[in-house]
C-alpha cells in the first residue's frame, strides 16, 4: 500500500535507482565484455593467442587487445540497444572471417611464405592478427549481448498439466 505520509519516497527511490541503473549498464555492457576479452587473451588465463606468439606480432599485441576490447564493447552496446540478436548467419560469417585471417599464421607454421618477402609476410600476418583479435571481440560482445537479451525476455507461461484421476 502507498503511504500518504511519505509522498517523496517514490521520488527518492527514483533518484537512487538512476545511478544504480547507469552503473549496472556500464558494468554489464562495457566492463564485462572488456574483461572477458582480456581474460581470453591474457597469458595467465586462457591465453588463446599463444600460438601466434611470433617476433613479428609482439609489437601489435597491445593494440590487438585494445581493438578486441573495443570491438566487444561496441558489439555488446549495439546489439543490446537495437535488441537485435546475433543470428546464425552473422555467427557463420564471423567464423568464416576468422578462418580467413588465420590462414597466414597457419601457413607460417608450415613454412609457406605465400610468395611474399619476409617483411611483406610479417606485415600481412600482423594485420591478420589484428583482424583476428577484432573478430574474437565481436564474438565475445555478441555472446554477452545474447545473454543480456535472453535475460530481458519473459519466460513462456507454463502449460497447465491435466490431473489424472
Amino acid at each position: 500500500m502507498y503511504d500518504q505520509s511519505m509522498p517523496g519516497r517514490s521520488e527518492w527511490l527514483a533518484r537512487v535507482l538512476v545511478p544504480v541503473g547507469i552503473a549496472g549498464h556500464v558494468l554489464f555492457q562495457d566492463v564485462l565484455p572488456a574483461v572477458l576479452v582480456w581474460v581470453i587473451g591474457s597469458a595467465r588465463a586462457l591465453d588463446l593467442f599463444s600460438g601466434f606468439d611470433t617476433p613479428a606480432l609482439r609489437p601489435v599485441a597491445g593494440l590487438g587487445l585494445f581493438l578486441s576490447a573495443v570491438a566487444a564493447i561496441i558489439t555488446t552496446e549495439s546489439l543490446t540497444r537495437l535488441a537485435r540478436p546475433f543470428r546464425v548467419v552473422h555467427f557463420l560469417v564471423t567464423v568464416g572471417a576468422i578462418g580467413v585471417v588465420l590462414f597466414p599464421s597457419l601457413a607460417e607454421g608450415h613454412r609457406v611464405q605465400l610468395g611474399l618477402t619476409p617483411e611483406q609476410f610479417a606485415l600481412v600476418q600482423s594485420y591478420c592478427y589484428l583482424a583476428l583479435r577484432v573478430l574474437v571481440g565481436i564474438l565475445v560482445g555478441a555472446t554477452v549481448s545474447w545473454v543480456l537479451l535472453a535475460g530481458d525476455r519473459p519466460l513462456p507461461a507454463a502449460r497447465s498439466q491435466p490431473t489424472r484421476k
